[in-house]
């Protein structure tokens, strides 16, 4: 009898679990499309988008993931919670005007009201997402995508 070992679990794998998590505890839906997004916005309220990345690249989505819901509850807000992962993330963060990762839009029937971008300690994360929810609603940021470039010479 010979032991196998199954290969440990990916950067992407770690991703998939904490959302299917984030889903089944706190009742946030994982968009398959940028379509999901927009039926998920015909209904009235407030709603955050997380917005993921690759935790090779950006480990904070694993952390925001298991924040979030606790932030909505210390705030003492309902919100429609959204979560996309890493591979629909890029679209949706050029729509909301998104240049880091992870990232939380907060939308108010549909419309844009603000992001918290990267990771923050409790308190500023909690103060932020509650001044955000108060706002009223505006457009999006413009997102200018950047490029390093590098020299021949």
């Amino acid at each position: 009898m010979s032991a196998q070992f199954a290969p440990p679990p990916s950067s992407l794998d770690k991703l998939d679990a904490a959302l299917k998590r984030l889903a089944e505890r706190n009742g946030f839906l994982r968009l398959a499309d940028e379509a999901a997004l927009d039926a998920a916005l015909d209904a009235d309220g407030l709603a955050v988008l997380l917005l993921t990345d690759d935790p090779q690249r950006s480990p904070e989505s694993l952390d925001v993931a298991v924040v979030l819901p606790e932030a909505l509850r210390a705030i003492g807000v309902t919100a429609s919670g959204l979560a996309a992962g890493a591979d629909l993330s890029p679209a949706l963060a050029r729509r909301f005007g998104v240049n880091r990762y992870p990232a939380v839009v907060v939308l108010r029937d549909g419309a844009y009201l603000g992001v918290i971008s990267g990771i923050l300690d409790w308190s500023p994360f909690v103060t932020e997402l509650a001044r955000i929810s108060a706002l009223a609603p505006s457009r999006p940021p413009i997102s200018i995508a950047t490029q390093a470039t590098r020299s021949c010479a």
